[in-house]
């Protein structure tokens, strides 16, 4: 039976918007725009370029992998930053990408995970990035909408690396999460920065092989399980998340786990991309290597 007809995400000409500044931070092309009409701040991430040994050179999937966690995050009810697909004019280039709209208000600051652990992240092991630390890290920080009461940021957080499982997210290091601070408030700010998931960086032919292979240890599936955290020991995204779980009571774990059990409800976002934004190698591998990481996840939390 084919998937159900679903509404493509749109796609947003942001040419005419302003350029603010360019952003340094990260090591993708990346830009802050003004929308004309609503004056918002939106940050324009470039897609990125495979070259291959031919010199031929074929997108990447960051631009979409970022929307369809957007996506994915909405259906988990996880606080989320907004993101649309993008297209801007430079000169005789129409560059493709994706925006994301600025999680900060005027007079707010973004602190940033590296800056609220107690202890330096040494790049070269990772000893000092742990659940446990960034648990700490976020003891007296309200949740994102700034209520606090019903659940802490730990809880949300934890809402984060259910997320980064079942897209399999490699990139949650500690400048991929943080806190907004105003004055001498502190909330946890909404998860963001999600491009590294979901098979992006591969290109068609390298998806096609694994698609229709027999050899059960170059499936998606096994290319799914391979994945590896920036967490200390470099553990599995679905391994964090299950640790983070265990932490938390009944009640905040049962609510993250019944996000995840509809699974066509978390697949739609990856039929939403307009086809000329995703092929269809990328569309099945991503949709295998979701549905693979969700059942790993609840099979785990299950047992």
């Amino acid at each position: 039976m084919n998937p159900p007809v679903v509404q493509p995400y749109a796609e947003i000409d942001v040419t005419a918007w302003p350029l603010e500044r360019s952003e340094s931070l990260g090591t993708k092309p990346k830009r802050w725009l003004r929308d004309p009409e609503t004056r918002q701040r939106w940050l324009m991430k470039d897609t990125t370029y495979n070259t291959s040994a031919d010199g031929r050179r074929s997108p990447k999937g960051d631009d979409w992998a970022e929307r369809i966690a957007t996506g994915v995050a909405e259906c988990l009810d996880v606080p989320a930053a907004r993101t649309e697909l993008a297209t801007r004019r430079i000169g005789s280039e129409n560059r493709r990408g994706v925006i994301s709209l600025s999680i900060l208000e005027e007079h707010e600051a973004l602190v940033l995970g590296n800056e609220l652990l107690a202890q330096p992240v040494y790049r070269h092991d990772r000893a000092g990035y742990t659940v446990t630390a960034i648990r700490q890290a976020l003891e007296g920080v309200d949740d994102p909408t700034g209520a606090g009461g019903e659940r802490s940021a730990w809880d949300v957080f934890t809402g984060y690396l259910v997320l980064d499982a079942l897209i399999g997210n490699t990139d949650r290091h500690e400048e991929n999460w943080g806190v907004i601070r105003y004055g001498d408030s502190r909330r946890l700010a909404p998860t963001f920065d999600h491009a590294s998931s979901l098979g992006f960086l591969l290109d068609d032919r390298q998806r096609e092989d694994r698609l229709a292979t027999r050899d059960r240890a170059y499936t998606p599936e096994k290319w799914a399980d391979r994945a590896k955290s920036p967490f200390a020991g470099k553990p599995h995204p679905i391994a964090v998340a299950i640790e983070a779980c265990g932490t938390l009571d009944s009640r905040q774990r049962d609510r993250w786990l019944r996000g995840c059990e509809d699974v066509d409800r978390l697949v739609e976002p990856i039929r939403r991309v307009p086809e000329h934004r995703m092929s269809r190698p990328a569309r099945e591998f991503a949709e295998r290597v979701l549905r693979r990481n969700r059942q790993r996840l609840l099979s785990a939390c299950a047992g």
